[in-house]
């Protein structure tokens, strides 16, 4: 997808002034910056998916211990819809903060942005939403502050947050019920395709050791790097189909 150009304006937040004057900044607001390097892009010259969901993870999570108080664990990410992609030597900037706080969970709202600092161009990557959890300390299971919503937008993602929740919680009996009702007729329908691919030709296992790089501030291996070894394997699977696919199509073109 081509990258198009926007004002820099429309991806900055307009002030909220306080009642003393003060201009409102949220508290748990992190912002990170990070110029993409070669070491980061995968083979096709952009910045690997599983990179820039290892800096996604890393922000939100400062923004939820910036919100607890404590150690906090990534317990879920929803869906992520990348608009574009993003070339070595642009910077990626990216904003997380608590949209709305439960007993020990919170969700945390993350944007993404990339900014040509030659051109001046900036435009939106993606906005995604995570849920982390605190820590249990030695005074037992944390019991989380409520957010206070202040502008019009945070009033707005502190109520849809209680929605998304209620969609998360019975996402998994969702996908149980379809797996439950799923019939042969699936199968034999999958099977009419004559360059079909095998499952089997897609199937990749990675098994990967731990080591110090892949931990956190917490010393342990966090949810964005097992996201990124998550997307590597899901890469490689995926090519398994490029020839056929690339067969087919060149196929057509000499039919046309």
């Amino acid at each position: 997808m081509a990258n198009e150009p926007r004002d820099p304006m429309q991806l900055e937040k307009p002030m909220f002034i306080l009642g003393n004057g003060e201009v409102y900044r949220n508290q748990t607001e992190v912002k990170m910056s990070q110029i993409v390097l070669p070491c980061h892009a995968n083979y096709c010259g952009e910045l690997s998916a599983g990179q820039l969901l290892k800096w996604m993870d890393s922000t939100a999570c400062l923004s939820a211990e910036r919100h607890a108080g404590c150690s906090c664990i990534t317990a879920s990410v929803d869906d992520i819809h990348f608009e574009t992609t993003i070339g070595v030597g642009q910077v990626v900037n990216i904003t997380a903060k608590v949209n709305r706080a439960f007993t020990s969970s919170m969700e945390v709202g993350i944007l993404v942005s990339c900014e040509d600092l030659f051109s001046d161009r900036q435009w939106k990557v993606c906005h995604a939403f995570a849920t982390f959890v605190a820590r249990r300390t030695e005074a037992g299971k944390v019991q989380l502050k409520q957010v206070i919503p202040r502008t019009q937008a945070e009033q707005m993602e502190y109520s849809l947050a209680a929605e998304r929740r209620r969609m998360r919680l019975i996402h998994a009996e969702i996908i149980n019920d379809l797996l439950s009702s799923c019939s042969s007729q699936t199968v034999s329908e999958c099977l009419d395709y004559q360059e079909a691919v095998p499952a089997e030709r897609t199937r990749v296992e990675s098994v990967e050791l731990v080591l110090p790089p892949h931990a956190n501030h917490q010393v342990s291996t966090f949810g964005g790097q097992i996201m990124a070894w998550m997307e590597n394997v899901a890469t490689i699977s995926a090519r398994c189909t490029v020839p056929i696919l690339l067969q087919s199509n060149l196929m057509i073109k000499k039919d046309i």
